[in-house]
């Protein structure tokens, strides 16, 4: 009988280390999915700030060709004055 209650014993603290391992697990996959959700949404604020800058370069190189337009048109237009 001696022998059973050790047993017992014995598989019953392993069972609550189980457990307890089970909780941190637990709340490390929490962490680790919150972490990633995060990435994720960090991951396609980069994507659409990066469009922002395209357009926002495509923009700043057809104003630098208007302005090249408007000076040379200038120039043109005082050299017939």
């Amino acid at each position: 009988m001696s022998v059973t209650l050790i047993v017992l014993l014995f598989t019953t603290k392993m069972l609550i280390i189980q457990s307890q391992l089970l909780t941190e697990l637990s709340a490390a996959l929490t962490v680790l999915l919150s972490t990633t959700k995060m990435l994720t949404i960090q991951s396609q604020l980069l994507t659409e700030l990066s469009a922002a800058l395209t357009v926002l370069l495509s923009t700043t190189k057809m104003l630098t060709i208007q302005s090249h337009f408007t000076d040379n048109f200038s120039g043109l237009l005082l050299s017939f004055l």
